[in-house]
């Protein structure tokens, strides 16, 4: 395995490797030595000192280093976001012939680069998966699943009216800056979601107010925002919604109303600069560590489905680290590709709700995906 750096994500993904599969060998890859080296030293504490667990440096951007160290792997998880440009490391994988690509991407542009070369990975035998962490990710295939428990305890076609996914995370100031500029960079552009079934893109709805959520019983009531993750659009088409949109939240709730009070004061094409969203990032991540400082991490969602009919169903689902559920569900998705690849519809490239489509397939992930270390609460309701 390689494992492209962002430390705690990294951290976690290997984790979770070493963990389901003690024959594998992984290395981490990243462009910070010290970092990296602190990280393998945290693995090693957690596993064992039997673990094969290795870091090699390496900047993903040098094609030529890129391709050497993709030489004799079995698979790459790609989690050094922010996923702007051209999927690189997909496409060196492609080159390489890697057997399994996994990647925690979401912008919608990136996505829709990457899914171009499906006939590519497909000739070369790689099998590839974009949004494989949490959400997009386990959202994704969790969202397919309420539709389907919903058509099954129905029995018959379900039409779905509206899709919603809503999230909640606390305790990330210490992961650094990086979460706070894909944060704030999603509030520029138009927001892709589905409305009248169809994709469309829609100027200042990110950071708009969508209420209070009801999450799983330890996280409770929590105020939610418009944000664009591609989900909102992919699912929403795959399952042919009428509309959907998805939004978050965090703690304190202050930074909810700051957030929202910013983004309707502040010019839509300022977020999308990069001195800007780096900026402002910079800026207000020593406040948001310190506040983060006292608060437990923890990470929820909650998929609702409401059909013309009126029935609705809820899935939710709650952890204890955002970052360590990202990480394991990237690791998750990465061994079931790995132990499946030859499975329908082999190898391509795939968003999750287009790989899991098959029930059986989509009942071994979730069951993988809901079972991680840390997890704490997960179910479906169904409410004709």
């Amino acid at each position: 395995f390689r494992t492209s750096d962002q430390t705690a994500r990294n951290t976690a993904v290997a984790t979770r490797l070493l963990q389901k599969d003690e024959t594998c060998s992984v290395t981490l890859a990243g462009r910070n030595v010290k970092r990296g080296e602190n990280a393998r030293n945290e693995i090693l504490r957690e596993i064992g000192d039997n673990a094969k667990i290795n870091f090699l440096a390496l900047d993903y951007k040098d094609q030529n280093a890129l391709d050497t160290c993709l030489q004799e792997i079995n698979a790459v998880i790609h989690v050094a976001g922010p996923f702007y440009g051209e999927p690189i490391v997909l496409e060196a994988c492609i080159r390489q012939k890697v057997s399994v690509y996994v990647d925690v991407s979401d912008p919608l542009e990136y996505l829709n680069c990457a899914l171009a070369m499906h006939q590519k990975a497909k000739a070369a035998g790689t099998t590839a998966m974009l949004c494989a962490g949490a959400f997009p990710g386990m959202s994704n295939v969790l969202s397919v699943e309420t539709a389907s428990l919903l058509k099954q305890q129905l029995n018959a076609t379900t039409n779905i009216k509206q899709l919603n996914f809503s999230y909640f995370t606390a305790g990330l100031g210490g992961s650094g800056t990086l979460n706070l500029e894909i944060t704030n960079f999603g509030f520029g552009p138009p927001m892709p979601h589905v409305v009248n079934g169809k994709i469309i893109s829609t100027p200042r709805l990110a950071g708009s107010n969508l209420g209070q959520i009801e999450f799983s019983p330890h996280v409770g009531f929590k105020n939610v925002w418009a944000w664009p993750f591609p989900e909102a659009a992919t699912v929403g088409s795959e399952l042919q919604a009428d509309f959907s949109i998805a939004g978050m939240g965090t703690e304190p709730d202050i930074w909810n109303t700051v957030l929202r009070f910013f983004v309707h004061i502040i010019p839509s094409n300022l977020w999308t600069k990069s001195w800007f969203s780096i900026g402002l990032a910079r800026i207000s991540q020593p406040l948001v560590a310190l506040t983060d400082f006292f608060l437990p991490e923890t990470h929820a969602m909650r998929i609702d489905i409401l059909t013309r009919k009126g029935q609705r169903a809820t899935t939710l689902q709650s952890h204890e680290s955002f970052r360590r559920c990202v990480g394991q569900s990237a690791a998750e998705f990465c061994l079931d590709l790995l132990y499946h690849r030859d499975d329908d519809p082999g190898p391509g490239v795939f968003l999750p709700e287009v790989r899991y489509r098959d029930n059986q397939a989509r009942q071994r992930i979730i069951n993988a995906l809901t079972s991680t270390p840390g997890t704490l609460h997960f179910s479906s309701d169904v409410h004709c």
